[in-house]
């Protein structure tokens, strides 16, 4: 790895843990592209969406965990919540991925065009209630529902997580804040005190399956590739907590409509990219 190489890995991972402390998404936008370029002419075809879900979990893990600790200390989440998110998460999550890696099944067009689907419904219900919700759900106003109220998100979010290897705070989020009423920035924090709960499980799945060809001989961990994705997770994971601190600063239509534009970004690099 160069220097340049090095530079860029750095900011991009600077950049993307930001973006997942203040939306509270993994931040995997950022990172997939990154790992797809590492693996494009190293790994086996039929492996390569291995090594981009598998590596983007590790620095989603860092960046959740780091982000989670300052949201505790904003009191902006709720652990028993987030556990019983995380559970079902864990659940769908690794019920997929041994059936994707049972029948060898890898076609992350197909995972695209699916997760595009759900982003375009999330963000056409976030843009129609925004209006109905404005000044009606404010940060001094939370009441959590029942905890089996969270078990969908979780679900979801476990799929999401299994076919993109992002963090599942995109699902997440809208589904905090517009089906069960919880503010934006409450929202954000909870999603990602769940994404670390999903992540580990999968990340271990990765670093126990031992590929058919290492892209980095005797420096991996199943399909982690350290010496790639060390610069990028050691910057995500702290910039993470300073998206945090912007989010808590900024006005709830704001961090509404960041997030929305997130949703959109999405969508433009599945179906144009």
């Amino acid at each position: 790895m160069d220097y340049l190489h090095l530079i860029i890995f750095v900011l991009a991972g600077a950049f993307g843990g930001f973006m997942a402390g203040m939306l509270g998404v993994g931040g995997g936008i950022v990172f997939i592209p990154i790992i797809q370029e590492i693996v494009r002419f190293s790994a086996l075809e039929e492996e390569k969406a291995f090594y981009v879900l598998a590596n983007s979990l590790a620095i989603v893990l860092v960046v959740g965990i780091s982000g989670t600790i300052k949201q505790v200390k904003l009191k902006n989440t709720n652990i028993k919540a987030a556990l019983v998110t995380g559970v079902f998460a864990i659940l769908s999550s690794i019920s997929l991925s041994l059936i994707l890696k049972h029948y060898h099944i890898n076609n992350q067009k197909l995972f695209n065009y699916i997760f595009a689907v759900i982003l375009i419904i999330t963000a056409i219900r976030m843009w129609m209630t925004k209006r109905k919700q404005k000044n009606k759900i404010t940060d001094d106003t939370i009441k959590l529902p029942p905890y089996k109220a969270f078990i969908p998100a979780g679900f979801i979010a476990g799929l999401v997580t299994a076919i993109t290897g992002l963090g599942g705070g995109v699902v997440m989020v809208p589904y905090f804040n517009k089906i069960l009423k919880l503010p934006i920035k409450f929202s954000t924090g909870l999603s990602l005190s769940v994404i670390p709960l999903i992540a580990a499980p999968l990340l271990i799945f990765y670093m126990t399956n031992t590929p058919l060809k290492e892209v980095y001989p005797g420096a991996q961990t199943g399909y982690i590739m350290w010496m790639a994705i060390l610069p990028i997770t050691i910057a995500a994971g702290l910039a993470s907590p300073l998206g945090v601190k912007v989010a808590n600063k900024i006005s709830n239509d704001t961090l509404l409509g960041i997030f929305l534009a997130f949703i959109l970004i999405n969508l433009t690099k599945i179906l144009l990219f």
